[in-house]
């Protein structure tokens, strides 16, 4: 008989857990039930649709303009912001510019065409003779930001202008306002609107990572800005706490935690006053929770009945129903957007591969096979899964939903795994130790694009991507 410890990057053993051992009562082949990562892979961009504009009436062709070809990035100008009221004193204006430019970097359809200071406010001619100047240096469209501050908050206004056209015509205008102390979510919430004028989707600046911080022995659940800045706590217990996975409404989430000395499932809430709830602790191993498309049911991996199987936990009535019934080990679920199939990792045919079943666990179908698969994670558009493949290292892998055109993502030096999509499904973020240690990297979801996320001491695992927050 053999005992489980589920980790991250693969088990935690009972010497390094350091806490009382619970028998699991399942052959020493549990070793294959691996946490789940929710994933956030990407659709290859292959052009964009015409911008919407914010008045009536109002239509642009900038992007029929610019975009000759699929793939072409556009040139967009974001000079520093425009103080037009209160007092600035703490560099907002230049870190709003800076933010925006660099979320509209990341989304991999911009190239930002940098300007020094700020045009000045009310100006016309000087806004016109700025458009020009960026239009001359190949810029496309020019964002204008322009700021207020007043003394607990900041209002920011975003003018999109096409300086392709002669006049640089105006394309779009939106207000939004954070907390003072929140500029950068300002910035991301002017790069999401940019990013919909020119595609009619919104951006993904304004979300969250969730991932596991520390060292062996010690490891924290924390959350930062998608791009790895703001890091804060979620959890503050001092024990082990594993593969978080946001909630739908991106209000909570759900882990797995070593607190009490057992590998338990609990749902704290990071943007609210409220006590954390404990999902299921059942003898052996509570863990792999995904939460449905609606948010009402929690798909997890439990073994209360000797072998390990998927459940679905009705969150409101604590009700919970089987799903899987097999000799093998069936774990690591994940919904398909409309919540109608659920894809897994079992190991029924020898080795761990992807299989697909229907919300009532029925019409089970094997998806991948020839090899050591695990950490499926269903793509926000529902035509492809994002996975893990063992062959010597780990890698990123990607199917189709039916099974074909399995193509690989990552390949290098060191593993590469536990991928969680962006909510639009044009990213992927994934824990990599290809520099030494744990860390989290984003990629677009064709795999290139790959950068480092997480900068800071400490090995960063288990990502999970929110959805936009409300």
């Amino acid at each position: 008989m053999g005992r489980l410890w589920a980790s991250s990057s693969g088990f935690i053993s009972p010497n390094e857990a350091n806490l009382p051992k619970r028998v699991i009562t399942v052959c020493v082949r549990t070793k294959l039930v691996v946490i789940a990562l929710l994933v956030v892979l990407l659709i290859p961009w292959a052009g964009l649709s015409p911008s919407r504009a914010q008045n009536p009436g109002q239509k642009t062709t900038v992007i029929i303009d610019i975009l000759g070809t699929p793939g072409k990035k556009i040139n967009i100008a974001v000079p520093e912001f425009t103080v037009v009221s209160g007092t600035e004193s703490t560099g907002a204006a230049k870190l709003l510019a800076s933010v925006t430019g660099s979320d509209l970097t990341f989304s991999g359809l911009f190239s930002v065409v940098a300007g020094t200071g700020a045009i000045p406010a009310n100006n016309p001619a000087a806004l016109a003779q700025s458009w020009q100047e960026f239009a001359a240096a190949g810029a496309h469209a020019g964002l204008h930001g322009l700021l207020t501050v007043r003394p607990d908050r900041l209002d920011g206004e975003m003018r999109l202008y096409d300086l392709t056209t002669p006049g640089q015509r105006l394309i779009a205008t939106k207000k939004f306002d954070t907390p003072i102390a929140q500029p950068r979510r300002l910035a991301h919430k002017i790069a999401d609107e940019v990013v919909l004028q020119f595609t009619g989707e919104p951006g993904i600046a304004d979300t969250k990572l969730a991932f596991v911080l520390g060292p062996r022995g010690a490891k924290e659940i924390v959350m930062a800005d998608y791009d790895g800045a703001g890091t804060a706590p979620v959890t503050r217990n001092g024990s082990i706490n594993l593969t978080p996975v946001w909630s739908p409404d991106a209000r909570s989430l759900a882990y797995t935690s070593y607190k009490q000395g057992y590998p338990d499932l609990y749902r704290a809430f990071p943007f609210e006053r409220r006590p954390e709830q404990t999902l299921a602790a059942f003898v052996g191993i509570n863990t792999s929770p995904a939460f449905s498309p609606d948010g009402k049911s929690l798909a997890l991996t439990l073994s209360k009945d000797g072998n390990p199987e998927i459940y679905v936990l009705a969150l409101a009535t604590g009700t919970m129903r089987r799903l899987t019934r097999n000799a093998g080990i069936d774990t690591e679920p994940t919904w398909s957007p409309n919540g109608r199939q659920v894809a897994f990792i079992s190991d029924r045919n020898g080795a761990p591969n992807v299989y697909v079943m229907d919300e009532q666990g029925t019409g089970v179908r094997q998806l991948t096979s020839g090899g050591f698969h695990t950490q499926p994670r269903w793509s926000p558009k529902g035509d492809s899964l994002v996975y893990t493949v063992r062959q010597g290292v780990h890698d990123l892998w990607i199917v189709n939903v039916d099974g074909s055109n399995p193509r690989r993502l990552t390949s290098g030096t060191g593993d590469s795994q536990g991928a969680t999509w962006a909510p639009n499904g044009r990213h992927v973020a994934f824990q990599s130790n290809r520099n030494g240690r744990w860390q989290i990297f984003a990629m677009l979801a064709d795999g290139s694009g790959q950068e480092l996320i997480t900068k800071g001491p400490g090995e960063a695992t288990s990502p999970s991507w929110s959805p936009r927050l409300p």
